[in-house]
């Protein structure tokens, strides 16, 4: 999928992708997501990481153009940004746009059929430079995450330019799907950032936001993190406590497959079943005994996940949102098969391992 068709079309967020699957907290992950920047900003006047810091405002103080925002507007009308509206009533739906001039960003806000009264507004920086974009997770049982060139809707959406660096930390030992010393830098970054060696340091955020540290007094947790030119300073954009404690026990470390036909394991379990290929998620059907076989799976294709044996992507990453929207399915994912992916035919009956990565072809 081309960059473009990525920017222009709409990227479902993680709350949207969960909320399809029937997830049963989805009010709970629903807030958690909505008020992230409040918890970044604790983080920030606590340990100093730095973060997409926002301006906050009401929606009615656009609506009402208020004096308030009429200088935010002459300060920053020309400037890129996002415009997003996190709900203050109960039930309603986070709304944003993004990459374009908040002047721009006010065509789509007066489009919108909302009662204003009903939103918080937050005008968050933008950056079409970005350098690196990551994201990680410190739970229970090690560090696990990705880091890819340019702009963090890779990951999320799981299409890239740049294949995205993977890594897993268990046991005391490191794993890299592939080498390359500058995005390990900064990884060694992220993690320094999010180690709080003070201990009253730890029991303010403890009290504050519940925070739960691992054996190395990292924090725990589901991070979403940019590197922004020109100072390349590292800026969080998320920290999830709700899908850290449902990816808590997760492991998402693998083992170099050589030359067998295998990919990264993003969701675990076995599946034996009969190759379905995927060309149009809208259209095409299957049976509760097919494995889905894609270049990756969009929001469009949950109806098929849910009903599918498993699920085998040419692109992918571990903790994008489809990934994640399989484990809570309990589908086995593999992804980032790659070119390989050709080998796989319809109507060939395979056994797929969601723990290991790998893919067998079972012959008559």
């Amino acid at each position: 999928m081309k960059i473009t068709e990525i920017i222009d079309s709409k990227m479902p967020s993680i709350t949207e992708w969960l909320e399809k699957t029937g997830m049963p907290n989805i009010q709970e992950f629903r807030q958690e997501d909505n008020n992230k920047r409040d918890r970044l900003e604790i983080l920030n006047q606590t340990i100093g990481i730095n973060y997409d810091k926002p301006i906050k405002l009401l929606a009615t103080d656009i609506s009402q153009n208020t004096e308030k925002f009429q200088q935010i507007l002459k300060e920053n009308g020309n400037d890129k940004c996002a415009l997003r509206l996190s709900p203050i009533v109960k039930d309603l739906p986070k709304l944003r746009v993004r990459g374009k001039t908040l002047i721009q960003n006010l065509e789509w806000f007066k489009n919108l059929d909302i009662n204003p009264e009903d939103y918080k507004a937050e005008i968050i920086p933008h950056n079409d430079n970005t350098s690196f974009s990551g994201i990680i997770l410190i739970n229970d049982l090690g560090i696990f995450g990705e880091i890819v060139p340019g702009p963090h809707w890779q990951l999320t959406q799981g299409f890239f330019e740049n294949k995205p660096l993977i890594f897993s930390y268990k046991n005391d030992l490191w794993h890299f799907s592939y080498i390359e010393p500058t995005i390990q830098k900064v990884l060694t970054s992220v993690l320094e950032s999010l180690k709080v060696e003070n201990l009253e340091l730890q029991k303010e955020l403890t009290e504050k936001l519940a925070a739960k540290f691992n054996e190395d007094q990292q924090l725990k947790g589901y991070f979403e993190f940019v590197v922004w030119p020109p100072d390349n300073n590292i800026s969080f954009i998320d920290y999830n406590r709700v899908l850290y404690e449902k990816l808590k026990n997760s492991d998402y470390s693998w083992n170099d497959p050589g030359s067998k036909l295998a990919g990264i394991p993003a969701s675990p379990g076995k599946a034996q079943g009969i190759v379905k290929i995927i060309n149009d998620p809208t259209k095409d059907s299957l049976t509760t005994d097919n494995i889905i076989v894609c270049d990756m799976t969009t929001v469009e294709y949950l109806p098929l996940m849910a009903k599918a044996a498993g699920i085998i992507t040419k692109q992918g990453n571990i903790l994008c949102h489809a990934a994640i929207a399989a484990r809570e399915l309990g589908k086995p994912c593999i992804v980032q098969v790659g070119n390989k992916i050709s080998e796989l035919k319809n109507d060939d009956k395979i056994l797929m391992n969601g723990t290991t990565g790998l893919i067998e072809k079972i012959t008559p």
